[in-house]
């Protein structure tokens, strides 16, 4: 996974835990307590409200006002449910109740990451073009499988014509 998470939590020690095992897997981190603004870019917001209460105006809604589209997953415990369903009106995409497994959190992180490029990563009719016709030059060239992945939207990373110049 690569991808940009920002984690929001009052828990100092869980946001650590976070951050460390959100690494391993390949996501570029940033703690709510470093900076009061996430980094550019940030697609995912892990918001901890376990300890917040109903009473306070939802965290959500000045996050979702400063990243309108990163996708935000809510960390709540199971009795925090009128909570849950505020956060989920003002546009969290998922919730996990605590505890949860890695396996849990590893799949819904990989969940809200296609979602968000299903919805953001559309291309323009320009680009479908030219990828139509990149294709068609790579198929003449009987390059089959680098013109079906070009028009499927995969990069070949292999690929001359895809290398990234140093």
């Amino acid at each position: 996974m690569q991808a940009t998470a920002f984690i929001v939590s009052s828990d100092a020690g869980f946001a650590e835990t976070m951050r460390a095992l959100l690494q391993d897997w390949g996501l570029t981190i940033a703690l709510s307590e470093e900076s009061a603004l996430p980094p550019t870019g940030t697609e995912i917001v892990l918001l901890d409200i376990r300890q917040a209460s109903s009473e306070e105006p939802h965290p959500l809604l000045a996050i979702r006002e400063r990243m309108p589209t990163a996708e935000i997953i809510l960390i709540n415990r199971p009795d925090n449910i009128p909570l849950s369903i505020a956060g989920m009106q003002a546009g969290a995409a998922d919730e996990l109740i605590a505890p949860f497994d890695t396996d849990t959190l590893k799949n819904t992180i990989s969940a809200a990451l296609r979602r968000r490029k299903k919805r953001h990563g559309k291309k323009s009719l320009l680009q479908r073009f030219g990828d139509a016709m990149a294709a068609a030059t790579f198929a003449q060239a009987g390059e089959f499988d680098t013109a079906l992945s070009l028009l499927d939207g995969e990069e070949d990373e292999s690929h001359p014509a895809n290398q990234k110049n140093p």
